[in-house]
C-alpha cells in the first residue's frame, strides 16, 4: 500500500479466496493491525498509519489453497499485482 495522500493515514485491506484458509496477515516492524473474518473473506485494518508517500507490504500466510485471491481492493480500491 502506497500513501499517495499528502497526510498520514491508515488503511484497509480486504480479500476473498475460494477455498483454502488464512492463518495470518501482518506487516513486518509496525504495531499490527486486526484481521476479521466473514464467509470467504479477510479484512485487514491497519495498526499504525502510513506518513504521506510512504508504503508498507501486508503479508498474508494460507494453506490449502492454489489460487490468488479472487477479490482485493485496499480502501476499496481494486489491488493489482498478484
Amino acid at each position: 500500500m502506497v500513501n499517495r495522500s499528502a497526510q498520514s493515514r491508515g488503511w484497509t485491506v480486504r480479500l476473498e479466496f475460494s477455498g483454502g484458509r488464512l492463518v495470518t496477515a501482518w506487516v513486518e516492524g509496525v504495531p499490527q493491525g486486526t484481521l476479521r473474518q466473514s464467509g470467504d473473506g479477510f479484512t485487514y485494518v491497519s495498526g499504525v498509519d502510513v506518513r504521506p508517500g510512504g508504503s508498507v507490504s501486508l503479508r498474508f500466510h494460507l494453506e490449502r489453497t492454489s489460487s490468488t485471491p479472487r477479490e482485493c481492493t485496499v480502501d476499496g480500491v481494486r489491488c493489482s499485482g498478484f
